[in-house]
């Protein structure tokens, strides 16, 4: 996306759902790879549930976490949630995603 893509991590919702610095690299690395028109097809996630999940993050060996760049109130951001028993718990808006 030419170079000056930034991820912000919102320190409060740090606290709510851990990630560990090698998963931080990785969506770092993920996002400044993303093509501009992947971010732009993107719609609001509250109403359309339009997400693109971080290939880099295994689930099955991060215990569950689940890291995606949504569209929120017209940001990128990334959502990250854990899910337990086939259900997500809760997810949280963890970065902001300046392009």
């Amino acid at each position: 996306m030419g170079g000056a893509v930034r991820v912000k991590w919102i320190e409060e919702a740090l606290e709510r759902v851990s990630l560990s610095g090698d998963v931080k690299r990785k969506v770092e690395e993920w996002v400044k790879g993303l093509r501009r028109e992947e971010l732009e097809r993107l719609r609001e996630y509250e109403e359309t549930g339009d997400a693109l999940p971080c290939p880099l993050i295994d689930p099955y060996l991060e215990g569950g976490l689940l890291v995606k760049l949504v569209k929120h109130e017209g940001k990128y951001m990334v959502a990250a949630g854990v899910a337990e028993h086939g259900g997500l718990v809760e997810e949280y808006y963890v970065a902001e995603v300046e392009a």
